[in-house]
């Protein structure tokens, strides 16, 4: 993701969870070639990373599907406003990228006035 979209800043919470993820993530291939792991150490890493995350309510009209579909709209809109292409027909680079073009187009915009 890093490669293709560098201007993503992730906060060191964001990148300590993927850490921790890919750690566990090692654990398990581990256990799955036959090699001895530490199950504590799964263990412990499950229970970081899930009490570094608070639950969300995912159903109903204020849970985070409903708010993911028109957050998605309303970014739909404003980049039709920008790219000749239909965002919705877009790749996920595609969309990303034309995403990152407007903020930087709306960024220089601002600077100017």
């Amino acid at each position: 993701m890093a490669l293709y979209f560098p201007q993503q800043k992730e906060s060191g919470k964001v990148k300590q969870q993927y850490s921790r993820l890919k750690e566990r993530a090692a654990l398990i291939l581990q256990e799955i070639a036959g090699q001895q792991v530490d199950k504590a150490k799964v263990d412990f890493l499950d229970a970081q990373m899930l009490s570094t995350t608070a639950p969300q309510q995912y159903w109903g009209p204020n849970g985070v599907e409903a708010k993911t579909i028109v957050n998605f709209e309303d970014i739909c809109i404003g980049l039709s406003q920008h790219v000749p292409k239909d965002p919705k027909t877009m790749t996920v680079l595609e969309f990303y990228r034309a995403l990152e073009a407007v903020k930087k187009k709306v960024k220089a915009q601002d600077r100017k006035r």
